[in-house]
C-alpha cells in the first residue's frame, strides 16, 4: 500500500517521542527582555498558525497572566504583536 505523504506524516512520531523540558515551561521573561519566537511543536496551545513568524526576534512588551507574554516584532516594515505562551519563546 502506498504510503501517505499529508501533513506531519514523516515527523509527528519525533514529534510525540521527544518531550519539553520543565524549564521552558516554568520560563519568566522581563518586559523589555529580547526573545525569539520558536515555535514548539509538542504543544498547540499558545502558539499562532503562522509559520512565518517562527525563529522571529522580538520584544517582550506585556505579561498577559500566567504563562502569557505579548511580543512586538517587526514585519517588514510594520510592527505586529502576538501574544504567546512561554513554551514557544527563547531569551536571545
Amino acid at each position: 500500500m502506498k504510503r501517505s505523504h499529508g501533513g506531519n506524516s514523516k515527523s509527528s512520531r519525533n514529534v510525540s517521542a521527544r518531550k519539553t523540558p520543565v524549564n521552558r515551561s516554568l520560563a519568566d521573561f522581563e518586559i523589555g527582555s529580547r526573545v525569539r519566537l520558536f515555535f514548539n511543536p509538542s504543544f498547540l496551545a499558545g502558539r499562532i498558525s503562522a509559520l512565518r513568524f517562527n525563529h522571529k526576534i522580538g520584544v517582550v512588551r506585556a505579561k498577559r497572566g500566567a504563562a502569557s507574554f505579548e511580543v512586538e516584532f517587526m514585519d517588514g516594515h510594520k510592527k505586529k504583536m502576538l501574544i504567546v505562551t512561554n513554551v514557544h519563546l527563547k531569551a536571545v
